[in-house]
């Protein structure tokens, strides 16, 4: 960016300024206001047409006259790398806001609006020339949730504002939760499949907790500070404790024989570091590991249907022989109740 390029976006207006355009005359007059020498006025509709190509301002022709705008949001460092802007950086500050968007604090997403919008012009002016591969990037991505997709309650934008607010401040937060007022103090946020939760402990209680977002009636970050706990780390308590696996109770030794063909995406994606397996003639595939007893587990042995048994810890298999009896009941003649014909 020319040494000048700074000093012309502080003196365009933008579409909230009273007056809303200015001429490159106009401009060049308000630089020498400022003290910083203007030899032509035809330099200055050069830098113009330049930041035009990268999405910093705006122009359009009255009559005669071209008439100029910064576009809203350019300041800063938007401003000052406009021009510098690769489309490779332009590319990955989209892929940013697209993927990584709930991520992101509220504060500093404000902040960041400026190179989003600078990155997306530069994008689209990239479109008709060398940047066309970068350009059609977007379009070649997409994310797919592996779940079944349901659909779920969205979270309100005003509730994920005040949270990430209160996260990132390290305040307080009031809220509403299944017509419950609470005050917490908010540790961290956690995407888990389609659900955003609050990790958050309540003041004068030891253990943190998990509420989901979209469960929230209302939220509110307060002016009140806290200490964030020295003793608390997201990542453990999401990796070590585990505690998304849902009510986790301890390492065991599991060992599982899914039917021929079943098991290849447990061989491909081991369950543990010290998962081992064995086929016998007919095809079945016997894999030991050792994991972590939750509801998560539950909930994933179940997935395989009548395609997997469980075959250790004792425990574990009597809980599904349990289960299999009762789906036995519910979808036999015997297991339902007949309506009555009298």
């Amino acid at each position: 960016m020319a040494k000048n390029d700074s000093d012309i976006l502080a003196v365009l207006p933008t579409a909230r300024s009273l007056q809303k355009w200015a001429t490159t005359p106009d401009i060049a007059t308000r630089l020498r206001s400022r003290g910083i020498t203007v030899n032509h006025v035809k330099t200055v509709q050069r830098r113009l047409e330049l930041m035009l190509d990268q999405g910093l301002v705006t122009k359009r022709r009255l009559s005669t006259a071209i008439e100029w705008q910064r576009n809203e949001g350019v300041s800063g460092i938007a401003a000052s790398s406009g021009s510098l802007m690769t489309f490779d950086e332009a590319l990955a500050l989209q892929v940013l806001r697209r993927f990584a968007s709930r991520q992101i604090p509220t504060l500093v997403s404000t902040a960041l609006d400026g190179l989003f919008t600078v990155s997306k012009e530069r994008l689209t002016k990239g479109e008709r020339n060398e940047g066309r591969r970068h350009a059609r990037w977007d379009r070649k991505i997409a994310v797919v949730d592996g779940a079944f997709e349901r659909i779920r309650q969205p979270v309100k934008e005003s509730i994920f504002q005040q949270v990430s607010q209160a996260l990132f401040a390290e305040q307080l937060l009031e809220m509403d939760y299944r017509a419950s007022a609470q005050t917490v103090m908010p540790l961290g946020l956690v995407e888990a499949g389609d659900l955003i939760y609050l990790v958050a402990q309540v003041p004068g209680k030891p253990a943190a907790v998990m509420y989901r977002l979209d469960r929230m009636e209302r939220a509110q970050a307060t002016d009140r500070p806290f200490t964030y706990p020295r003793d608390f780390a997201l990542s453990s308590y999401v990796n070590k404790e585990r505690k998304f696996d849902f009510f986790p109770r301890g390492n065991a030794q599991v060992v599982l024989r899914f039917a021929p063909n079943a098991a290849h995406g447990v061989l491909e994606a081991p369950l543990s570091r010290d998962q081992t397996f064995e086929t016998d003639d007919a095809g079945f595939v016997t894999i030991s590991a050792t994991v972590m007893l939750s509801e998560r587990l539950r909930w994933w042995i179940r997935s395989y249907g009548p395609y997997v048994e469980v075959l250790e810890p004792q425990d574990l298999r009597q809980d599904f022989i349990a289960e299999a009896k009762e789906a036995f009941n519910l979808y036999s003649d015997a297991g339902r109740v007949k309506p009555s014909t009298t």
